[in-house]
C-alpha cells in the first residue's frame, strides 16, 4: 500500500497539468502514487514521467473523474488536486510530516499562483471560508472518506457536498507552510465554467450589463509562451492592423511580461477577469482554446496554426465548427485537415518589415583570470544591457563564466580563432596588461576593430584610438557603449610584419643550411575508424568509417583496440 495517493482529475488541461506535473515528478517517492484521470479529453494526456498512472474515460465530469481515481487509489491517505494548479517542491514532505499523527484529515495552508488570495492555516482550530468548501485544500485518511463518492449529477458545488456528508474528524491537523497554489480563471475551471455558460441558474457572480469594454476586435489566447510562432503573430497582427482596427489582445492565464511590454505600444492587452466585453469580430488564436463567453462578438474568425498529426500516429486535432470563418495560415496547414472536409481560406502570417536592430557580434579569446579582466568582461555585458543595445558576445576559454549573462556565450578554446575575429564587430581584449597580445594584433592585421584597455603595448601593434577601435578604461562603467555601438571603425587590415621580423631572426640565429630531412608521413599513419569511438584527443565522437590522419604511435595504440585500421 502507498502512504499517500494523489488523484488529479483532467479535462483538456495543458498545459497547466504539465506545471503540475514539473511540480511533483521531484518529489516522488514509492511512497507515493499519482493518478490521473484523463476525463475525455479532445486530445489524451500523455504522461512524461513513468511512475505517473492514466486512465482513460468518457467524458462525465469531475466528480465521475474524482470517483473512478478513489477506485484506482491503494493509499493510506488520499488527496485530490486541480490538473490547473501547482505543489509547493516540499508538498510532499510537509503532507508526510503531518500524518505521523495519524489523524482523519489534514488542512492545507493555500493561495492562488497570482497572490491575490488564499488561506493560512495557523492553527487545529481553523477553519475554512464558507465560500471555500474544496477537497483539494485537505488530505483524508482513507478509512475515514471509505465508500464515500462524488456526486456525479452536480454541476457544480460537488466539493462541498462531499464534505457536508461526512463525518465529522476525530483528529485533525493542518500545514501552516503554503504547499497549494491555485490557479483562477482557467479554461474548464468554476470561473471559466461559469462565463461558458455550464451552469446558468446557478448564481456566482453578477454579469455587468453594460460592456466592461468596447472594441472592434479581440485576439484572444488562452496563454503564451515567450517566444514563439503564435506569439509572433499576434504581434505582427497588432502592430500591422493598429492602423485600421480597435485591437483588445485578451489572455486568460499568463502572458509573458516583455510580449505585454511590446504589444502594449500598439493595442490594449488584457488578462480575463469574467467582464464582458463587446466587440465586431473575435480571433480565436489556437485550435484548443475556447473564446471565453464574456467576449461577445458579432463573428467568431478561428485561426489554425498547425497542421494535422494524424500521420505521426500521435495527435489527431478536430476542428470544433463553431465559428463563423476558418483561416488557416498556410495551404500546407489546409491540406493536412482535408480529410474533415472544411471551408476555409488561406491568409499567410505576417512578418515584421522593419529592419531589425543591428547586432553586436563581439570576440574574445582568454584565460577567465583577473589579469585578463574577467570582471571587465561581466560589467561590460552588463553596460550594453542596461544601454539596450544588442550584442552577442563568444568568449573562447578553456576556464567556464561565472556569471551567466544573457548574450555572454562561453565557447571552447580553439587553436585559431581568426575566422571568428574575422567575422566580428569587435575584438575585445579587458587586460591589466600584455606583452605583446596576439588578439589584438591578429585583429588589426584582419581588419577587425578592437575594444581594448589602454595596455602600454598598443601603439607597438598599430592601434589607433577612434581608428582601428576604441579605449575601455579600467574603469569600465565610464566606457561610452552608444559610440561603439553607433559609430563602428571601418579600416584596411594592417600590413604583416612577418619579413622584417623573420629577417630579426635570422641575424640573431645565423644562416645555416637545413636538411629537411623530416616528412610527415614520417610520422603520421592514414587510418579509418573500423568502430564509433569517442577520441578523447580530438575531442569528439568518431563514427565508423571515418578517415583520419594520425600521430603514428596514437594510430598504432587504437589498431591494437580494434578501433581503427590503416586506410
Amino acid at each position: 500500500m502507498y502512504r499517500l495517493s494523489l488523484i488529479i482529475p483532467c479535462y483538456n488541461a495543458e498545459p497547466y497539468v504539465d506545471d503540475l506535473m514539473r511540480s511533483i515528478a521531484p518529489q516522488l517517492t514509492d511512497d507515493v502514487e499519482v493518478i490521473i484521470v484523463d476525463d475525455g479529453s479532445d486530445f489524451p494526456y500523455l504522461a512524461p514521467y513513468p511512475k505517473i498512472k492514466v486512465f482513460y474515460k468518457n467524458n462525465g465530469g469531475v466528480s465521475s473523474a474524482r470517483n473512478l481515481g478513489l477506485k484506482k487509489a491503494s493509499g493510506e491517505y488520499i488527496a485530490f488536486v486541480d490538473a490547473d494548479d501547482i505543489l509547493s517542491s516540499d508538498y510532499i514532505s510537509k503532507v508526510f510530516k503531518a500524518i505521523e499523527t495519524n489523524p482523519d484529515t489534514v488542512y492545507l495552508s493555500w493561495k492562488s499562483i497570482d497572490g491575490r488570495f488564499g488561506k493560512i492555516i495557523a492553527s487545529e482550530t481553523d477553519e475554512f471560508n464558507p465560500y471555500n468548501r474544496c477537497v483539494w485544500n485537505r488530505v483524508f485518511k482513507r478509512s475515514y472518506i471509505d465508500g464515500m463518492t462524488f456526486n456525479e449529477n452536480m454541476p457544480v458545488a460537488e466539493d462541498d457536498d462531499f464534505l457536508k456528508r461526512l463525518p465529522v474528524p476525530k483528529s485533525k491537523t493542518y500545514v501552516s507552510d503554503v504547499v497549494y497554489f491555485y490557479r483562477s480563471g482557467v479554461k474548464g475551471g468554476l470561473t471559466d465554467r461559469k462565463l461558458n455558460g455550464e451552469f446558468d441558474n446557478i448564481q456566482i457572480s453578477e454579469q455587468p450589463e453594460t460592456p466592461e469594454i468596447l472594441t472592434q476586435i479581440v485576439v484572444y489566447c488562452g496563454n503564451t509562451a515567450t517566444i514563439g510562432g503564435i506569439e509572433t503573430f499576434i504581434y505582427n497582427f497588432c502592430k500591422e492592423m493598429c492602423e485600421y482596427y480597435d485591437i483588445l489582445v485578451l489572455y486568460t492565464d499568463r502572458m509573458d511580461g516583455l510580449q505585454i511590454i511590446r504589444l502594449a505600444e500598439y493595442v490594449q492587452v488584457k488578462r480575463n477577469d469574467g467582464k464582458l466585453i463587446q466587440c465586431n469580430t473575435a480571433i480565436n488564436i489556437r485550435l484548443t482554446d475556447v473564446m471565453p463567453r464574456n467576449v461577445k462578438y458579432k463573428e467568431l474568425i478561428q485561426m489554425s496554426h498547425t497542421c494535422q498529426l494524424a500521420s505521426s500516429g500521435k495527435w489527431h486535432w478536430v476542428i470544433k465548427r463553431n465559428y463563423d470563418k476558418l483561416v488557416f495560415v498556410s495551404q500546407a496547414a489546409a491540406d493536412s485537415f482535408a480529410d474533415q472536409h472544411l471551408s476555409y481560406q488561406v491568409i499567410p502570417n505576417l512578418t515584421d518589415p522593419d529592419k531589425p536592430k543591428k547586432v553586436l557580434l563581439l570576440v574574445s579569446a582568454c584565460r577567465l583570470t583577473w589579469e585578463k579582466g574577467e570582471d571587465r568582461i561581466y560589467k561590460l555585458a552588463k553596460l550594453f544591457r542596461s544601454k539596450n543595445i544588442p550584442f552577442v558576445w563568444l568568449v573562447f576559454s578553456n576556464q567556464p563564466l561565472k556569471q551567466v549573462i544573457p548574450g555572454v556565450v562561453h565557447c571552447p578554446a580553439t587553436l585559431d580563432v581568426r575566422a571568428y575575429f574575422a567575422k566580428a564587430d569587435y575584438v575585445v581584449q579587458l587586460s591589466d596588461i600584455e606583452s605583446f597580445c596576439y588578439t589584438l594584433a591578429e585583429a588589426l592585421e584582419l581588419g577587425t576593430p578592437v575594444l581594448t584597455t589602454p595596455i602600454s603595448v598598443l601603439p607597438e601593434i598599430g592601434f589607433r584610438d577612434g581608428k582601428n577601435g576604441y579605449i575601455i578604461p579600467f574603469d569600465v562603467e565610464k566606457a561610452d557603449v552608444q559610440k561603439i555601438y553607433d559609430c563602428i571603425p571601418h579600416f584596411k587590415g594592417l600590413p604583416c610584419r612577418n619579413n622584417d621580423i623573420i629577417k630579426q631572426w635570422r641575424e640573431i640565429l645565423g644562416d645555416t643550411k637545413p636538411t629537411h630531412a623530416y616528412s610527415p608521413d614520417m610520422e603520421f599513419l592514414d587510418v579509418v575508424a573500423v568502430e564509433n569511438y569517442n577520441d578523447l584527443e580530438l575531442k569528439r565522437y568518431i563514427p565508423k568509417g571515418e578517415k583520419l590522419k594520425m600521430r603514428r604511435d596514437r594510430a598504432l595504440a587504437l589498431i591494437s583496440a580494434n578501433l581503427v585500421a590503416k586506410a
